[in-house]
């Protein structure tokens, strides 16, 4: 029996088609999906069609991530607060592409799941960890090895990372498949997992494929979401087209610019100025392009 294991779609919905055609291929019909199936890339209406679509003919197993939390918490607040700019523009731009059904779905996710089937041992899977969406586990780490501890089972899949890694502690496994829609690696390929199911339990392989990122880096544009969140499009292309994620050093260095300048900062009112101060600092252009750098010699 085998399980393919998706984490961190991000609307990277021609990464999701390429690992579902690689599946499909080695004649996979069970799949556990661990959240962020959007916001951070163009189309998230495409990404959610292909979604349903592995629902429809599939074994699916499916949580929620700290996106789809974000979503449904503005919706519950009355749609306040997200503008248009690289602060949250992208949630936003995200936020105006779903549908009520999409919002359902989202809102009957659980957070945390676990699987018993017979004659097999079982494993559990969530995005963050088993209590939140949003916690940070990264192997060696004395917050995984703490989770771990507490498991049901001898087998952790998570994500949310976006780090593709397999840990090993007192005899329980915790699996990270990596990021399906933002990879952090140098080859830039899609990231998940596969399962394969024995009397014995279940061997992970960490599995990398190729995937037409250019196709993907054109959405940007033609979608509209560079227009509302210019920067923060600019960063994600830049991850696409690199492996290195350089989001939360920008969001820091431009939320440290405003601060300087305004005497105070709140998260999302950062004014675009900063982001492309930041950008710039990062040597990043607003198609995601490295800017060359100056010989200092």
């Amino acid at each position: 029996m085998d399980i393919a294991v998706l984490g961190d779609v991000h609307s990277n919905h021609v990464a999701l088609q390429a690992v579902i055609d690689y599946c499909m291929g080695k004649g996979i019909t069970n799949y556990i999906l661990l959240g962020d199936f959007v916001a951070d890339g163009p189309n998230p209406r495409k990404t959610m069609e292909l979604i349903y679509v592995l629902k429809q003919y599939f074994t699916c197993y499916i949580v929620r991530g700290n996106r789809e939390d974000f979503l449904l918490n503005y919706r519950k607040s009355g749609e306040s607060g997200w503008y248009k700019g690289s602060a949250s523009g992208s949630l936003l731009y995200t936020y105006e592409q779903l549908t009520d059904k999409d919002f359902n779905f989202f809102e009957s996710l659980p957070i945390y799941g676990i699987y018993n089937p017979r004659k097999l041992p079982g494993f559990e899977y969530c995005h963050g960890s088993p209590t939140g969406v949003s916690e940070v586990l990264f192997a060696e780490k004395r917050s995984l090895k703490r989770v771990m501890n507490k498991c049901k089972t001898d087998m952790l899949l998570h994500a949310h990372t976006h780090v593709q890694e397999s840990f090993s502690y007192r005899d329980r496994k915790a699996v990270n498949p990596g990021s399906l829609g933002l990879p952090r690696n140098s080859r830039q390929f899609t990231e998940f997992a596969i399962l394969h199911g024995s009397a014995s339990g279940f061997d992970e392989e960490l599995v990398q494929i190729k995937y037409d990122r250019h196709e993907l880096l054109k959405e940007f544009t033609k979608s509209g979401m560079s227009e509302y969140a210019p920067a923060w499009a600019a960063i994600q292309m830049h991850t696409i087209r690199t492996g290195i994620d350089l989001s939360e050093a920008i969001l820091l260095q431009a939320m440290r610019l405003c601060e300087e300048e305004r005497g105070m900062v709140r998260w999302p009112d950062i004014p675009e100025k900063y982001w492309a101060e930041a950008l710039k600092n990062n040597y990043i252009d607003l198609s995601g392009k490295d800017i060359p750098r100056k010989n200092q010699n």
